[in-house]
């Protein structure tokens, strides 16, 4: 028997097809591209201006949390497949060893990116449903608070996940038999080579853990509460948008010229419900009216930016509940009694993972599509990055500015002021002149003898 068959029997994972197809091709890609859009959204995010705004801090944490799932789920998923085709025992070792490590980091960074989600939906459905509450209850202390409170959940959630698996030695002996020696047994038989395999713990193996926190704790907290509160904030959400909508477009707006004097020039005439109202606007001109129902120019630029973070919320959290959906019934399956091929079970497991991988590396397409202080930050970045201007440096000024010929313009319109002003002083002591000349011969005229 060769050494490659002895080897090959030393292996405890097999990989099919599918396992195969999914973990060394499609996987990576996800991996790749989700590592660095999230990158780009930690430094959006941390930048300054985008700081400012309170709901900015949850898309911030949530990019760190995508981040660490991805780069686990990497060592996890893809490194075992390309250490099993090198066939090279000590890169399978090292990949076994970080599978042990970084299996509950990958469970622990997606627990976060669950419950960053919630709370950023939940901050958003108060603002959209009940403004008055989140001005009292929201602040930059709170925000930071509940994302700390979510980052400690989620690792004390998963504590027991670093206790589940554990790397164990495998061996083979000259007559091609395979042997997994326990830390319990003393006796090592000679042998070619060895490598590591993993193995689940005693914890992960005993039936009351597995059914109390694997089966119903982890179906709970990981699927049905965020699926249900999830749900309920959007639908609400969405109704409140869309009532809104209906009520700016119930307001049909009608510009008329002043035909009597109990209507004024600049007005709009307002329909709801059946009543009328006569309500003034602002002409353009700074004036102090009313534009859309009582909200001057300002407060609808505000509205209009909050309605675009409201909208970029709800495709995120539709996104998470869509891509989650195959995993929320693999696990219901699971839990259940029914079975179907091994093969379909196997491929219903690889794409539901492939899916999570892709909701969390995919969020910056949303944000590029629906923030428009996103693009606007992200297109000053890159210009600062390729060359531009160093990051943090203000703009670069336009071309063929010179600060000589600021200077030089300065001096001139200077000049002109100081030679208006020397203009003006000379009228003034010409007049001064006139006027003492007029006086004195006045006096003359009156010191002459009759």
């Amino acid at each position: 028997m060769s050494l490659d068959d002895e080897f090959e029997k030393c292996q405890e994972i097999e990989f099919t097809h599918a396992q195969f197809l999914f973990r060394s091709y499609l996987f990576p890609v996800v991996y790749l591209f989700g590592i660095i859009s999230n990158t780009i959204n930690i430094c959006v995010f941390s930048q300054k201006s985008m700081r400012n705004h309170t709901v900015n801090w949850f898309f911030l944490a949530l990019s760190c949390s995508d981040l660490l799932t991805l780069v686990s789920s990497f060592f996890v998923f893809s490194v075992p497949v390309y250490a099993e085709s090198s066939r090279d025992p000590w890169y399978i070792d090292w990949s076994v060893q970080l599978i042990v490590w970084f299996y509950p980091l990958a469970q622990t960074g997606l627990t976060m990116s669950v419950y960053v989600t919630i709370l950023v939906s939940v901050h958003r459905y108060l603002g959209v449903c009940h403004p008055f509450l989140i001005r009292r209850i929201s602040n930059s202390s709170a925000v930071k608070a509940v994302i700390v409170a979510a980052v400690i959940f989620a690792f004390v959630f998963n504590t027991s996940r670093w206790f589940e698996l554990h790397a164990q030695p495998c061996f083979y002996d000259s007559a091609g038999q395979t042997y997994v020696i326990f830390f319990s047994t003393n006796s090592i038989f000679s042998c070619f080579s060895n490598s590591s395999v993993v193995y689940p713990t005693a914890l992960m193996m005993n039936n009351v853990y597995t059914l109390i926190f694997r089966n119903a704790a982890y179906t709970i907290v990981m699927f049905f509460l965020p699926f249900a509160v999830l749900t309920y904030v959007n639908l609400r959400i969405i109704a409140t948008l869309q009532q809104s909508y209906k009520m700016r477009k119930a307001m049909t707006t009608l510009r008329t010229k002043r035909s009597d004097s109990t209507v004024p020039t600049d007005t709009i005439v307002t329909k709801i419900d059946g009543y009328s109202a006569v309500v003034p606007v602002e002409n353009g001109t700074g004036g102090s009216g009313i534009m859309m129902g009582g909200s001057n120019g300002g407060s609808v630029k505000n509205e209009k930016k909050e309605n675009g973070v409201t909208v970029m919320l709800v495709a995120i959290t539709t996104e998470f509940l869509l891509f989650n959906l195959i995993a929320f019934a693999n696990n219901i399956i699971e839990l259940s009694t029914i079975r179907f091929f091994q093969d379909i079970e196997t491929l219903l497991v690889e794409l539901s993972t492939f899916l999570v991988n892709v909701n969390g590396a995919s969020t910056i397409i949303i944000y590029l599509i629906f923030g428009s202080k996103y693009r606007n930050v992200f297109m000053r970045l890159i210009k600062n990055n390729f060359g531009f201007n160093s990051c943090g440096d203000s703009p670069k000024r336009p071309i063929g500015y010179s600060q000589a010929h600021f200077e030089t313009t300065q001096l001139l319109d200077n000049s002109r002021f100081d030679l208006n002003r020397n203009k003006q002083a000379s009228v003034i002591r010409r007049s001064d002149m006139s006027t003492s000349i007029r006086s004195s011969s006045t006096k003359k005229t009156t010191l002459t003898p009759s």
